[in-house]
C-alpha cells in the first residue's frame, strides 16, 4: 500500500479484512442493521478519502475502528436518529429475518445491560469483548492510557455483574 494513495485492490482488501468487524461494531452502537450498514459504508468512504492522513502510529485496525466509532457517535448525535429510535422502541421489530445473529444479540440480558452502561464503559466492553481488541489497541483508539482502559474494564465488569446479578467470567 502506498502511503498517500489507496488502490482499488488495496481498498477491497481492507473491506474484506475489516468489513465484518466494522459492521458488527456499527450494529452494537446503533442497534439497527440498516443504520449499521450505512455507518459501515460511511466509515470505509472516510477511510478511502483520508487514507493519506494515516501516519502509521497505530495499526490499520485501530485507525479504522476509531473512524467507525466516531461515525457511529455522529449518527447517535443526529436529532433525526434520536426521534426514530425513540419511536421505533415502541414498535415490535419483526422485519429482520436473515439477521439472526444481530437479533439474538439484541435480545440478550447481558447485551441490554451493556448498552445501558455509561459510554466510557460501554465502549471498552464492546471493543474488548465484541471486537476482541487488546487493551493497548483500545488505549490507542480512545487516546487514553492502558491503565485507564484496565480500570474502566474492571469497573464495567463490576457494574455488569451487579446489574445481571451473577458472575462474570473472564
Amino acid at each position: 500500500m502506498n502511503k498517500n494513495t489507496l488502490s482499488e485492490e488495496d481498498f477491497n482488501n481492507l473491506i474484506t479484512t475489516y468489513g465484518t468487524d466494522i459492521l458488527r461494531l456499527c450494529y452494537l452502537y446503533l442497534k439497527d442493521y440498516q443504520l449499521a450498514e450505512d455507518a459501515c459504508q460511511e466509515t470505509f468512504i472516510k477511510v478511502y478519502k483520508n487514507f493519506y492522513s494515516f501516519n502509521g502510529h497505530s495499526s490499520m485496525k485501530t485507525w479504522i475502528t476509531r473512524i467507525c466509532i466516531n461515525t457511529c457517535k455522529n449518527h447517535l448525535r443526529n436529532s433525526w436518529f434520536k426521534k426514530i429510535v425513540l419511536s421505533s422502541e415502541k414498535i415490535i421489530n419483526a422485519e429482520v429475518s436473515d439477521k439472526d445473529v444481530f437479533e439474538n444479540l439484541n435480545k440478550s440480558d447481558l447485551f441490554s445491560s451493556i448498552m445501558k452502561l455509561k459510554p466510557k464503559y460501554k465502549d471498552i466492553i464492546l471493543m474488548y469483548y465484541y471486537q476482541q481488541l487488546s487493551t493497548k489497541e483500545i488505549a490507542e483508539i480512545l487516546e487514553i492510557t492502558e491503565a485507564n482502559v484496565s480500570t474502566r474494564l474492571f469497573r464495567a465488569r463490576k457494574k455488569l455483574k451487579n446489574d445481571i446479578g451473577g458472575v462474570i467470567y473472564e
